[in-house]
């Protein structure tokens, strides 16, 4: 998905809240922001907003020198998160149409993302997940996937935030109770980038003892096909169906030469609402 008008003001403000979510001065910070505005002219509106997110990153972590400078709320956000373990399995276990809960449930954890236009907070979070059970998919093709699983021997679970994996867990956990037979691969980004899922992250959490974790070796907050490395792309196209979480994937992802991707996510902005049908904030499980 192109890079529109619209995301030029977000990209910007992406650099502010960076800034002020890390507690940086606002003499550095006013050198972060003119950095970024320095490369505005730059942009090619064929790029994808992940890949300028990416840019925006380096040129933060570079004026801060630290590489992975939300190690610390990443790792708190998802102790939180695991507190209510339960409760979120309970949700799945207690419904009459537990695969489509656990859809929701799933795509209800991608509100958890520092880098997009809303931001975080718990009590949206809460909400959210209080309304589960009443709250319609926006776009719906969950019984699509549901059949496409039932006839997979391999899945590809391409993971998005800190905070959300808790999420993904528990949906990988039902998944492999309903389809024994498949094999799931869980993918994560090749370094730290905003609050997205690394390897380690995933480790911390528990997601090897469940499924075999994979790096795609690339930096972007989405997963660009042409910046994975062959490993990941050579399973990307092998396996039977893939489930993208996370609005950076769709953007990266969305005109994929391959069948059977579905994409899990909130609808966070106004550009990509637009571009799917979807309500802000809408819970979208879209087949590609």
């Amino acid at each position: 998905m192109k890079t529109f008008i619209d995301c030029i003001p977000c990209i910007i403000n992406q650099g502010i809240r960076t800034c002020r979510t890390l507690n940086i001065d606002d003499k550095k910070t006013e050198i972060i922001i003119k950095k970024i505005l320095e490369e505005l002219p730059k942009i090619n509106f064929s790029h994808t907003a992940p890949y300028l997110s990416s840019k925006v990153w380096d040129i933060v972590t570079f004026y801060i020198n630290e590489k992975n400078p939300y190690k610390k709320t990443n790792l708190f956000c998802n102790n939180e998160l695991s507190k209510n373990y339960d409760k979120l399995k309970n949700i799945i276990d207690s419904s009459d149409n537990k695969f489509k809960t656990a859809v929701k449930l799933a795509i209800t954890g991608n509100i958890i993302d520092f880098g997009a236009k809303n931001d975080f907070d718990y009590s949206v979070l809460n909400d959210k997940i209080f309304e589960i059970s009443s709250k319609k998919l926006s776009i719906d093709n969950s019984n699509e996937l549901y059949n496409k699983l039932s006839d997979s021997k391999i899945l590809l679970y391409l993971g998005d935030n800190n905070g959300e994996i808790i999420f993904d867990k528990i949906f990988i956990e039902y998944l492999k109770i309903t389809f024994p037979d498949l094999k799931i691969f869980f993918a994560v980004r090749g370094r730290s980038i905003i609050n997205d899922v690394t390897k380690e992250d995933a480790i911390n959490v528990g997601m090897d003892k469940l499924v075999e974790i994979i790096d795609n070796g690339s930096g972007y907050p989405g997963t660009d096909i042409s910046d994975v490395n062959e490993k990941f792309k050579n399973l990307f196209y092998k396996s039977d169906v893939v489930i993208s979480k996370g609005q950076g994937n769709f953007e990266t992802l969305n005109d994929i030469d391959r069948d059977d991707v579905y994409f899990l996510f909130m609808a966070k902005c106004e550009v990509v609402a637009r571009e799917i049908n979807s309500d802000i904030l809408g819970l979208v499980c879209l087949k590609n």
